[in-house]
């Protein structure tokens, strides 16, 4: 009877176990029981077959500098998922040091979400800038093939006219046969006839030039002064300042093809044309208003105008002499300064500006909006004021060889989604720039460009008569020093698991979620020496006891000198560790995050931890791992975070994996087998048959679901995600 009695209760207790460990529905007894789903999706949607469920990829790099130093000292480089402008919202993505002769080359992990990735360089004199280097759609990057994007060839506009200055020509020739104007009078030309006002004569009449005629001239070598008078000239008719004539009149309009061209001095209310007109000024002009309609209008000499606007695309405003002007607005028009061009306030839309080489346009504070700069090699863009781009679409560009620079106060792009994209060979010094937020680009500095401090521009151009003392580089008489990188934060990854395998759970991905931070040590050449991995267990959703551990793919345990815990009485009892610290009897380094999920939170049963209220607070752990020898990389995608649910039987024990990830050594290979085709994938065994995982991972700190909340519903992003493969709704981990 006795014998009987032990065999009926240890049958009974095994049945207890047996049914505790193949339950697919957590069960706390302690509390209400949560009704499990079997299937992540069961609206017969179907995930593709090659899906890995990652949010991240891997990519190589290669960088190289333009070193000013011959290789005598190192410039820093660093890789941000964000804005490095966002300070801790900013994750590094690697980090390391590049001088002539070593380039900083590796691998990097990025979000999947991610169009580019921000290259920060420190060079020996301490000056930061900073590119953006485009990663959607790429495989691999290296900075020296980087095309230069929205140059001059891409706008239409040839970089060599650009740079070209139109010889002027500083006389006229007033015809013998001109007829001569004195007096008062009210004068109507003639076609194809020639007028003067003779130089010491001053004329105070009104002449009609749009009558009808063509091709009619009329000279002033003397004083035209009718300030109340506005001049119409029509069909190709014609008016000359010679260089000692002047001119005093309300406006002057021409409103057909025809010319206007001041080598003296001319004083206007207004001046305005309505067509195919050219206006062309070698002296000094000067005009309350202008509005130029089609047509264009070049200056040689020195221009002065009060408000100057356009409206049209065919109209051309060019400076190669001295232009100034208090406020402009700009429509669907082009303006090239090609020397000295000084302006209050700049409002455009729809505008090409063109700065050719050794030229400077200074403007107080612009308003741009579809506006497409473009900054020839040598040329200056000066804003001392703000630079608001309102709208989105806005470019400037630099040359394809050679360096130009703009200097930007202050850039407010209002929250535009990419307001402004720089390109090409330019520098933009400018230390008040509205940085790009989390996860979303208002600006675009697409390398070779760079974004550098205000007052930190390192590119040298020389003084001319066209640029106001040209632009120094600020770093010249500065000692330069290494910049060295010893210690990288690759900020942190969640991981997020069901403990359930092979057996199906309830999606609510909280049975055991742990946070993970990488700091990475490195030599002088970026070889990695040490790495601290942090972790914050964040939920214990199970009702199971399992244990948690990192292994480190493609490290072999010799490979390890040491590793150090920073809480030994929560490692070494259930995974045994061997006396480097890692895990004994395994192919690849094993290292414990925990041995048992539960106790470690001071708990002697099996609660749910922090997925029904916030009673548990986040448990941390320090892995600190020393290297015999020195690795070329270590990555998140180093790490293979899995857990143990505990189950052991001769055959091994039972591990949960993300997709795409081996199993250690010791996983029941067995179990595996026999659930291959009917339960696991046939090509990944933590896969389900259906392709559904047991683990995920995201790049952020992971805010799981609460208890029994399937993540397709909390995460309204996640189900199209995953259908994709992928493709769609990157950002499903950032919406709930």
């Amino acid at each position: 009877m006795f014998k009987n009695y032990r065999y009926r209760f240890s049958l009974i207790s095994l049945t207890a176990v047996v049914l505790f460990f193949a339950s697919c529905v957590k069960v706390d007894f302690s509390k209400e029981t949560e009704v499990a789903t079997p299937k992540l999706f069961t609206n017969g949607v179907s995930i593709p077959s090659d899906f890995k469920w990652s949010s991240v990829k891997t990519m190589d790099f290669r960088v190289a500098v333009d070193d000013k130093y011959a290789g005598k000292y190192f410039y820093r480089l660093e890789l941000y998922d964000n804005d490095p402008k966002l300070g801790p919202k900013a994750n590094l993505l690697g980090a390391g040091m590049a001088k002539k002769g070593q380039d900083f080359s590796g691998k990097i992990v990025i979000p999947t979400l991610l169009q580019y990735v921000y290259l920060k360089q420190t060079s020996p004199v301490g000056i930061p800038s900073v590119s953006m280097l485009k990663v959607a759609g790429v495989t691999s990057l290296n900075v020296t093939q980087i095309i230069p994007q929205n140059s001059f060839r891409e706008s239409g506009i040839s970089e060599s006219y650009a740079n070209a200055r139109v010889s002027s020509n500083t006389s006229v020739v007033v015809p013998a046969n001109a007829l001569q104007l004195t007096g008062g009078a009210t004068v109507v030309v003639e076609s194809g006839k020639s007028y003067v006002v003779k130089s010491g004569v001053t004329f105070t009449g009104q002449i009609d030039a749009n009558n009808g005629t063509n091709n009619a001239k009329i000279y002033i070598e003397g004083t035209w002064t009718n300030k109340s008078y506005t001049i119409t000239l029509g069909n190709n008719n014609a008016l000359y300042t010679t260089t000692s004539g002047k001119i005093e009149l309300n406006n002057i309009v021409q409103n057909t093809e025809g010319a206007f061209l001041n080598y003296g001095t001319t004083s206007l209310t207004d001046l305005s044309t309505s067509n195919q007109a050219l206006y062309v000024n070698y002296g000094t002009l000067n005009a309350t208003k202008a509005s130029f309609s089609n047509g264009s209008f070049t200056n040689f000499g020195t221009a002065t105008f009060q408000s100057l606007a356009s409206t049209t695309a065919s109209t051309k405003i060019r400076n190669e002499g001295n232009l100034t002007v208090t406020t402009a607005t700009l429509n669907n028009a082009t303006l090239e300064a090609a020397c000295y061009t000084k302006i209050g306030t700049l409002t455009t839309n729809g505008v090409i500006v063109n700065v050719t080489d050794k030229a400077l346009l200074t403007v107080a504070n612009v308003d741009g909006a579809g506006t497409r700069y473009n900054i020839a090699s040598g040329g200056i863009l000066e804003v001392s004021g703000t630079a608001k781009f309102n709208s989105n679409r806005n470019y400037m560009a630099g040359p394809s060889s050679g360096k130009a620079v703009a200097r930007l106060k202050k850039v407010d792009v209002a929250n535009q989604w990419q307001a402004i994209t720089y390109s090409g060979n330019l520098e933009v010094a400018c230390s008040e720039h509205t940085p790009n937020e989390q996860w979303s680009t208002y600006y675009i500095t697409e390398s070779p460009a760079t974004i550098v401090p205000y007052d930190k521009s390192t590119v040298v151009i020389a003084a001319t008569t066209c640029n106001a003392g040209g632009n120094n580089d600020k770093g010249a008489g500065t000692t330069p020093v290494d910049q060295t990188v010893s210690e990288i934060n690759l900020g942190t990854f969640s991981y997020a698991f069901e403990d359930n395998w092979p057996e199906l759970g309830d999606y609510d991905l909280n049975d055991f979620v742990v946070d993970m931070n990488i700091t990475k040590f490195q030599n002088t050449s970026n070889k990695v020496t040490k790495v601290a991995l942090k972790g914050k267990i964040l939920s214990v959703g199970a009702s199971k006891r399992l244990a948690a551990a990192v292994q480190l793919d493609g490290i072999a345990p010799g490979s390890v000198k040491s590793v150090t815990y920073s809480r030994t009485n929560l490692v070494g009892s259930v995974l045994k560790l061997g006396s480097n610290g890692v895990e004994a009897d395994q192919a690849s380094a094993v290292v414990t995050i925990v041995d048992d999920a539960h106790k470690a939170f001071g708990v002697s049963d099996t609660p749910f931890i922090s997925t029904q209220d916030g009673k548990y607070s986040p448990l941390e752990v320090v892995i600190t791992i020393e290297f015999a020898t020195p690795l070329d990389n270590f990555t998140y995608q180093t790490l293979n975070v899995f857990i143990v649910n505990n189950t052991q039987n001769s055959t091994g024990r039972s591990e949960v994996h993300l997709v795409g990830y081996a199993a250690t050594d010791k996983i029941d290979k067995r179990l595996i087998e026999n659930m291959k085709g009917s339960k696991l994938s046939a090509s990944d065994p933590f896969k389900s048959v259906n392709n559904e995982p047991w683990g995920l991972s995201t790049p952020v700190s992971f805010t799981y679901p609460l208890e029994g909340k399937n993540i397709k519903v909390v995460y309204p992003k996640f189900e199209n995600w995953a259908v994709s493969g992928g493709v769609k709704d990157t950002d499903w981990y950032l919406l709930k």
